[in-house]
């Protein structure tokens, strides 16, 4: 066995500190679970090495380089499968270039833990120290596949074809255009990151579930430990693919603060969130068929409290995208309304993803314009108070965002809080898994177009915030697709997330917009699908159009809406101010029935496209004024009424099976 002059941690159950660490020679330090704290920094000779094992994780405070050739050894589970994308972040550095401190990364450096597999005593390769160089593949092989474990055994493939990054401090591309290849011998720069899919499973002790409960591939990233201050170039209007940079936890709360808290003209230097690309288990490379999207993390404010130093953990923002069981069945959400509100078992997702895991990537951007609405991009205000830039290493103008060591933190994955990537299957990562304890009174609604998937739009209500733009606390939309609907801010943008201070009589106005491609109106679905913390009397949806007040919270409401931009036809409200005799709806499967005063026309919606005998008016004294037999099947039936009086009548729709009525206000 190897003499260990150093230190050994295998079993401790405490948080180890020193004021330097040098390890020398053929030794090494091995950490079973506990964490490393270094304040000054860290020299490893030639052939020394520092193992992270079992969610042990090194923390420094000094911003100082590290220095010398040893490395140091962790551990991550990549979460999917051969066609599925990871984004990483280096936590390590090359350790052989000669050059102390954060040099960036090679491919090479990605590892895989090795045994010795004819011991029938061992069962994984949670503890081992050794290790076996992967292969990555010529750009024509598109699938990669995981090692068996075995020292001397099958290497790990990784596929070179889908490793790129994106930089846009150094390329004014964006989209596609903006990507760089990193499947030779480019270097990646400390605290940018990187994509990379996942490998086909062909058996062995690295292809599983693991100890943060995360079912994929492990790797054993190895080279020098990364420390101190991190620059990230970021261009004006664009993004870059950056990363949790080192060998531990960051909290993106506090991470966001340093660089995105607005304290006055030209002090924001980011957007106020970070993205995470979340999907589906892939099945196929194609693109068309990727299920999945941009997932946001907003801090919901900087104010200080007991929440690990603040009033409250921030938010979780799932993306839009198909959702499916099991079986590949299209589903939506239920409602969790029992009870005055959600359950401690379906809590919510404040907190989740606050912490970004060793080897997190993650996406950051600056909008230092105005975005305008197209068929890609709803409106979005350029992000208030963000500088105008400094030109970058680059050639850019941007800024340099900063990682430094007082971001860092020990928390060890747990499926919610710190979590890398959600693992497709894996209930784990259901953002409604996450129980925080400062949970910020939310509404979540769904909308759901023709049943395909799923756009949901947050509520969240604090005292300190307003129904105007509350800068840090709101998310615009992210990922926005043709067909889509959005949370409206007066003029700043279209939102995802709105916080405000509640107040019964207030009104949430949401825009919908449906894509000119369709040519008839389709169906979209209005879910109210939680309330976190918070408990109304009533939830409603009103379609100012026809002044009808759907009662959502007693049920999901389904409409028929034409294809075009509907900035002002809808919101929510939590009175029905219209009267008792004006919620001109009747609470029928079938049918819609309403007036629609607007355009002086008795409106019949007939979504399940039942056969109609007829349709007839009466006013309240029995007289009929009309009666219709419709000659076909339609989704709806309009009937102007501009020649009645303005009064309350009585509207009649028959079908060979039952009749139904309800009471309309005609209003000339």
């Amino acid at each position: 066995m190897k003499n260990v002059r150093c230190l050994l941690l295998a079993v401790c159950a405490f948080q180890v500190a020193a004021a330097q660490l040098w390890v020398v020679g053929d030794n090494f330090v091995y950490s079973k679970g506990t964490s490393i704290y270094v304040k000054d920094k860290i020299n490893l000779d030639t052939n020394s090495k520092i193992y992270l094992r079992e969610e042990a994780q090194l923390l420094q405070e000094n911003n100082v380089a590290n220095e010398g050739n040893g490395l140091i050894s962790v551990f991550q589970e990549g979460t999917s499968n051969e066609f599925t994308y990871n984004y990483w972040s280096a936590p390590v550095s090359n350790q052989l270039t000669g050059i102390n401190g954060n040099v960036g990364f090679n491919n090479t450096q990605i590892k895989y833990p090795t045994v010795d597999t004819s011991d029938t005593n061992i069962t994984s390769t949670d503890l081992t120290t050794e290790a076996g160089d992967s292969q990555i593949l010529a750009y024509g092989v598109r699938n990669g596949m995981s090692d068996d474990g075995n020292t001397g055994g099958t290497a790990l493939r990784i596929a070179g074809r889908w490793l790129w990054t994106y930089d846009s401090g150094g390329n004014p591309l964006t989209g596609y255009a903006g990507w760089t290849i990193f499947n030779g011998t480019q270097t990646t720069r400390t605290g940018y990151g990187f994509t990379m899919k996942g490998v086909q499973d062909m058996g062995g002790l690295n292809y599983g579930i693991f100890n943060n409960g995360e079912a994929g591939q492990r790797y054993d990233f190895r080279g020098r430990p990364n420390n101190g201050t991190v620059l990230v170039g970021v261009g004006n209007d664009n993004g870059t693919l950056a990363g949790n940079p080192y060998p531990s936890a960051l909290d993106l709360k506090r991470f966001l603060e340093h660089n995105a808290k607005d304290t006055g003209a030209n002090t924001v230097k980011m957007d106020p969130w970070v993205e995470f690309w979340i999907s589906q288990e892939e099945t196929s490379h194609s693109l068309t068929s990727y299920l999945g999207g941009y997932a946001r993390y907003v801090p919901m404010g900087f104010d200080v409290g007991t929440d690990n130093g603040y009033a409250n953990s921030g938010t979780y923002l799932e993306p839009i995208f198909r959702r499916t069981d099991n079986n590949g069945n299209i589903v939506t959400s239920s409602a969790q309304l029992a009870g005055g509100g959600i359950t401690a078992s379906q809590s919510s997702t404040d907190g989740k993803r606050r912490y970004a895991a060793i080897g997190q990537g993650i996406f950051i951007s600056r909008t230092t314009t105005d975005v305008p609405n197209t068929s890609n991009s709803f409106l979005q205000g350029a992000t208030p108070n963000i500088t105008t830039g400094v030109l970058l290493p680059g050639g850019q103008i941007g800024e340099q965002i900063e990682f430094n060591n007082a971001m860092r933190v020990l928390k060890k994955e747990d499926g919610s809080s710190s979590i890398f990537k959600s693992a497709p299957g894996n209930t784990s990562s259901n953002p409604q898994d996450a129980l925080i304890a400062h949970q910020i009174p939310k509404m979540v609604i769904n909308v759901i177009p023709n049943g395909l998937y799923v756009r949901p739009l947050t509520f969240a209500f604090d005292d300190s915030t307003s129904q105007a733009y509350d800068f840090a606390w709101e998310a615009a939309i992210s990922g926005r697709i043709a067909t889509d609907a959005y949370i409206k801010i007066g003029t700043h943008g279209e939102f995802g997330l709105s916080s405000q201070a509640f107040d019964e009589d207030m009104i949430l106005p949401i825009g919908v917009q449906i894509d000119s491609s369709n040519t008839t109106p389709i169906e979209v679905e209005f879910e109210l699908a939680f309330l976190i913390n918070f408990n109304p009397a009533n939830v409603y949806l009103h379609d100012t159009q026809t002044n009808v007040y759907h009662d959502i919270k007693s049920g999901n409401k389904t409409l028929l809406i034409a294809p075009g931009h509907h900035a002002n036809r809808f919101e929510i409200t939590f009175k029905n101010t219209s009267g008792t005799l004006s919620n001109n709806i009747i609470k029928d499967s079938n049918f819609d029935i309403f007036q629609n005063n607007n355009n002086k026309e008795l409106t019949v919606l007939n979504p399940k496209l039942k056969e109609i005998v007829n349709i007839s008016l009466y006013d309240l004294a029995g007289k009929q004024l009309f009666s219709i037999r419709p000659t076909s099947i339609e989704a709806s039936y309009r009937y102007n009424t501009a020649s009645l009086s303005s009064a309350i009548y009585i509207a009649k729709v028959t079908t060979n099976e039952q009749e139904t009525a309800a009471k309309v206000s005609v209003s000339n």
